[in-house]
């Protein structure tokens, strides 16, 4: 799409004369269009003057007063390019009404995109290797193993045949941001999908008799079976073992409670401090072992409910305000304040995890949650 077209498509959604498909179309293209030339603008009139009619504009919404429209259509759509592309000629950063803060307007940092394929590798010796650009391939051998990024953004480990001794145990850690995510494949051939804001700590290579990793946040595993060699995941007090399966654990440490949800196969889940007298427990497919206040429990679920951010999707089931809001500011990359006492709703849907932030708040908004934005803060209030 050329810059003249969106314009016209601003246009007419700003008129109400645009098709379902081209306000979805609208809602795409909304907050990552690149407005970096824009030729087209002097055709709508003089841009002091514009500036002038955006200032004013901006001042009335940021009061929250009643808005009578000061720019006629045309020249409304003009505006809000100019609000992006002439970031420098407005000033960046506004003071407006009397209490003299900062309004900031749209630049790169505050505009809100859905989190993508990006993540920090650190090797034993300290080294960081940032895996969001556009550089792929071999990173480093070691101990017979290689380790490379692949295009399809995973990082792969894998060991050469010629390795026969036992080399001494090094460990990497991959580590996504809020509004990242990355797979990795481990030695053993074992998948893993790391969801935003999480941290997984694991061994170049396995030796011993178990395969062991660390995990903080969330992931899904697909486990390569090994008859002589238990995997274990550790992370937030409990363990899960088990000898080849599909899983996906979620221990972010500001949740609550620590879910391992099965998918096939079976998982042993136990507690590092668990008295004597609570054992562990088994769960099966379908399955979901609770770990809280050092007591384990199990229910049933839909397991493909607790995996669906890994096929694009963020979905909410019966699910309180709190646990709605860190889902969304994990993949968005935005921080939430709270105003006020939150009520005891609950809510149930579904948000695509490529959806434009302008459409999970009008989401939101259908679903009478009160929220505002300011920059990359969203405020919620009763």
């Amino acid at each position: 799409m050329s810059y003249e077209e969106f314009i016209k498509l601003y246009e007419r959604c700003t008129l109400g004369t645009c098709t379902p498909e081209e306000q979805k179309l609208f809602e795409e293209y909304r907050d990552s269009f690149d407005l970096s030339d824009t030729p087209w603008i002097s055709e709508y009139g003089d841009k002091a003057a514009i500036e002038k009619r955006l200032k004013i504009d901006l001042h009335n919404r940021i009061s929250e007063k009643p808005v009578k429209r000061l720019i006629p259509a045309r020249w409304w759509a003009a505006a809000a390019v100019i609000i992006f592309a002439l970031g420098g000629l407005i000033g960046g950063i506004k003071y407006l009404g009397g209490n003299n803060k900062p309004y900031e307007l749209a630049s790169d940092k505050n505009i809100i995109k859905p989190g993508g394929n990006k993540a920090m590798l650190t090797l034993a010796n300290g080294t960081q290797i940032m895996l969001d650009g556009p550089q792929k391939g071999h990173l480093f051998t070691l101990n017979h193993v290689s380790a490379s990024n692949n295009a399809d953004s995973s990082v792969v480990y894998q060991k050469s045949l010629s390795n026969t001794g036992n080399a001494r145990q090094v460990y990497n850690t991959l580590s996504t941001p809020r509004g990242g995510k990355y797979q990795l494949i481990l030695t053993d051939g074992t998948k893993v999908w790391l969801n935003a804001g999480s941290t997984i700590k694991y061994p170049v290579d396995f030796t011993g008799n178990e395969r062991a990793v660390e995990l903080s946040g969330e992931a899904y595993f697909e486990v390569a079976h090994d008859s002589r060699r238990p995997f274990k995941v550790a992370g937030a007090g409990q363990v899960v073992q088990v000898l080849g399966t599909h899983f996906d654990v979620n221990a972010y440490p500001d949740e609550s409670i620590v879910k391992t949800t099965l998918l096939e196969g079976s998982v042993k889940v136990s507690g590092k401090s668990l008295s004597a007298n609570v054992p562990s427990i088994i769960i099966k497919p379908n399955e979901q072992a609770i770990f809280k206040n050092d007591q384990l429990s199990k229910t049933t679920v839909d397991a493909d409910e607790f995996v669906a951010w890994k096929n694009g999707v963020i979905i909410f089931k019966d699910a309180d305000i709190r646990d709605v809001m860190r889902k969304i500011s994990r993949w968005y990359n935005v921080e939430v304040e709270y105003q006020g006492e939150m009520g005891n709703d609950t809510y149930n849907g579904e948000i695509p995890r490529n959806a434009a932030f302008s459409e999970v708040l009008r989401i939101l908004k259908l679903d009478d949650i009160n929220v505002k934005l300011s920059g990359r803060k969203l405020i919620v209030s009763q």
